[in-house]
């Protein structure tokens, strides 16, 4: 963008103020991160005030810059789609069905080799828009040229925002062909039944071809066991991406197996489960002053995929686009790993009417705040039951999360209970309480360096209060600090 674009894009944001453009969120954005956005210029006739000057408006007629800023649905304030959007990578559609009186319109697609965008909107019989989550969409998927369809890209998110909603994609990784379709279809807006079935034709040449991946070869491993193989960093108009593979050393494995064991619900006939995926790597990108570089893991995480034995998964961590004028450096920060870890506590529900219970043992602590019968906390909970809600915090050092509802796992041959991940309520007779939803809050830090948790757990099988209560779970993730440093290559310019 040139000096001149900049003055004038930074001229029309003030005037543009009343006119209304949606916001993007990428789709798996936590509720917590949400920003405060700019509002931009419409996708209609922009009307200037008469104090721009003849020649500035002669300039916007014949800068496709600029062009580009004015048309697009990209919000600005997404810096990493806003770039490819200058760079001139966002398609054109304007493909639109109608059905029942309502019509729906995909209106732009962004595409690059680390995702795909779409943007739709829903208009009814007087060209007014219907918000975008009203509609209930039925299918989504990519397919090449040959109609077959790509597997990966059927995992995707939706935000909506004021009249758009926009579809993210994964990647496309499973063809290099660079003509491809996506398939939109939804069944239902609002409270009414219809067909609205899309196929879109777009194109990755230009964003491909404007991709540079390049090798990074570098390996670490962690004090736990885990190896970890970074193999090439991927440049493209809308992120960069590294690709690398992790792996447990022999010594490793054999520690996950004996942690198996530990867990609690084990039945003779059946193999301890062992966690040899159930991990996560915390990294961030940082610049040559040491400062973060805005990052869109959420975003651009995809599965990991197994490379043949237990633990050997190729992964991607994703962020914003790097600039080629400067030195980034990939840090990897924590190793997060679910293991065993118990918590437990007996009480009577009456004694919390004098005071909370709380027991202390082996450098952590539990506390029983209340027990009450509520109202549902979660959509998947009976409308029309009370649920008993029993509220703790804990105070425990590297925890980050306990899982919260009662996951179970069966042996299919005896349908015999093999583990319970998660919390278990039992009562003085015996009797078990299946969790059927709560809630977890980090709180922050204690005097002693703890973690201060907060947790709701809640069961609607609990129709009346028992005499006396236990709680416990036996799984935990715990967090482990590293600090691994690896410089990134810089693309070409």
């Amino acid at each position: 963008m040139t000096n001149l674009d900049k003055q004038i894009t930074q001229t029309l944001k003030k005037v543009a103020g009343e006119l209304e453009q949606p916001n993007f969120v990428m789709p798996y954005q936590v509720a917590a991160d949400k920003r405060k956005r700019s509002r931009l210029l419409g996708v209609g006739a922009v009307v200037l005030p008469v104090s721009i000057s003849c020649a500035l408006l002669l300039t916007i007629s014949v800068s496709p810059t600029f062009a580009a800023y004015v048309k697009s649905l990209f919000d600005s304030s997404d810096q990493e789609l806003q770039h490819a959007v200058q760079e001139g990578f966002s398609q054109k559609v304007n493909a639109s069905v109608t059905d029942q009186g309502y019509t729906l319109e995909i209106e732009e697609i962004l595409a690059d080799p680390m995702r795909i965008v779409a943007v739709y909107s829903i208009k009814d019989q007087q060209n007014n828009f219907i918000h975008p989550d009203k509609l209930s969409i039925s299918n989504v998927e990519v397919t090449d040229s040959k109609g077959n369809i790509i597997k990966e890209t059927r995992i995707y998110g939706v935000q909506n925002r004021e009249n758009y909603g926009y579809l993210t994609l994964k990647k496309p990784g499973e063809t290099e062909d660079q003509k491809l379709v996506l398939q939109f279809e939804g069944n239902q807006i609002d409270s009414v039944e219809g067909n609205w079935a899309l196929k879109i034709p777009f194109d990755l040449e230009k964003t491909t071809k404007a991709s540079q991946v390049l090798p990074i070869d570098k390996t670490y491993t962690t004090p736990q066991g885990l190896q970890i193989k970074l193999n090439s960093i991927m440049h493209s108009p809308t992120a960069a991406s590294v690709d690398y593979e992790t792996k447990w050393t022999e010594e490793a494995k054999k520690r996950l197996v004996e942690e198996s064991k530990q867990v609690k619900g084990k039945v003779d006939s059946a193999d301890p489960y062992v966690r040899y995926d159930d991990f996560k790597l915390n990294f961030h990108v940082e610049n040559e002053k040491g400062e973060k570089v805005k990052d869109l893991t959420r975003a651009l995480d995809t599965p990991s995929k197994a490379l043949g034995e237990f633990g050997h998964l190729n992964r991607q961590y994703g962020f914003a686009p790097l600039s080629p004028d400067h030195q980034y450096t990939l840090v990897l920060d924590s190793l997060v790993k679910t293991e065993p870890y118990e918590l437990g506590i007996s009480f009577e529900p009456k004694q919390l009417a004098d005071k909370p219970v709380r027991v202390d043992m082996d450098g952590k602590t539990i506390e029983i705040k209340s027990v009450s019968f509520d109202e549902p906390l979660n959509e998947a909970s009976p409308k029309t039951e009370k649920h008993v809600t029993i509220l703790l915090e804990a105070y425990v050092k590297d925890i980050t999360y306990i899982n919260i509802a009662d996951t179970i796992l069966m042996d299919d041959d005896t349908d015999k209970i093999i583990n319970r991940f998660g919390w278990t309520i039992k009562d003085e007779a015996g009797k078990v309480y299946d969790v059927t939803g709560g809630d977890f809050k980090m709180i922050g830090k204690d005097e002693q360096g703890r973690n201060h948790i907060r947790m709701k757990l809640q069961s609607y099988d609990m129709k009346e209060l028992p005499q006396k209560l236990s709680l416990t779970s036996e799984l935990a993730e715990k967090s482990y600090d590293l600090n691994w440093k690896v410089p990134l290559p810089k693309e070409d310019k």
